[in-house]
């Protein structure tokens, strides 16, 4: 990948882990406010988060699968707190531009090696 191309994708990628950092306020919500719904989705553990009960490997799995429904789909306790909702906004935000970018990229990329 040429030097460019990596430069163009360092600010996405700085909005990608912003995008982790929100997901895990959520999931840190949840898990405070809301612990047997927490439970109910697996005990997730967050990208750089993670409570003691949490096993690498079904936590890890619920993580992704939250991730993505989180995406399109609004649990009903975020609609009780404030945080909650600003936190799923963001991470909501932080993965549409982090596509995005990825996406301008690969057409920059793409365009430039035509010629």
């Amino acid at each position: 990948m040429p030097t460019w191309t990596a430069l163009l994708m360092l600010p996405f990628v700085g909005v990608l882990l912003y995008g982790f950092v929100a997901f895990d306020r959520l999931l840190r919500i949840e898990y405070k406010e809301n612990r047997s719904t927490w439970e109910i989705d697996g005990k997730p553990v967050g990208f750089f988060w993670g409570p003691r009960e949490c096993s690498w490997i079904r936590s890890g799995t619920a993580r992704g699968r939250l991730s993505f429904i989180w995406l399109f789909r609004t649990p009903p306790w975020v609609s009780h707190s404030f945080t909650a909702v600003k936190a799923l906004r963001h991470f909501r935000l932080a993965v549409l531009i982090w596509n995005v970018g990825v996406l301008l990229s690969l057409l920059v990329f793409l365009s430039m090696s035509r010629r």
